[in-house]
């Protein structure tokens, strides 16, 4: 994996969410994944056509997470039911460029055991989200994005 540094400006993701756990997360998501298939039309409606979108996790309790798919969008004047926004704050990101072929659970663990501690970044945990970003809809090469701080190693 490739990894880059960038940073964003704040934006706002509205799409639909599942909680789920290691444990289930596989089920859990594809179902997501498939159900999206069909509501991201009602996205596109209020939103205009996307053809990337995000994968968008945060951490709940008892080990259990959240995950997000939906698309950037540029105001949440419109509420669409059963849909959630949410506020992505800018801050620095470190982008890994991942295969179509590499898993998202392989890749978030490589990415988070290897390739940011090797860089020597830590994920900025007070910032709240990862994301995998598909640029070209949920096929084909996709990102991890991270908010990120040194950690003090290698520099």
């Amino acid at each position: 994996m490739d990894l880059k540094f960038k940073w964003i400006d704040s934006f706002y993701i509205c799409g639909y969410f599942v909680e789920t756990s290691l444990d289930t997360c596989d089920e859990d998501l594809s179902k997501l994944w498939s159900d999206f298939e069909f509501k991201k039309e009602e996205l596109f409606n209020i939103y205009g056509y996307k053809e990337d979108f995000y994968g968008l996790m945060w951490y709940t309790d008892n080990h259990r997470y959240c995950y997000l798919i939906g698309i950037e969008v540029d105001n949440i004047d419109k509420m669409l039911e059963g849909a959630i926004y949410k506020y992505i704050s800018g801050t620095d990101y470190a982008i890994a460029y991942v295969s179509a072929d590499i898993s998202a659970i392989d890749a978030w663990t490589d990415y988070f055991d290897k390739i940011l501690p090797d860089a020597g970044y830590i994920p900025n945990t007070k910032h709240g989200y990862n994301f995998e970003y598909y640029p070209n809809g949920h096929t084909g090469e996709y990102e991890l994005w991270t908010p990120v701080i040194r950690s003090g190693k290698n520099g």
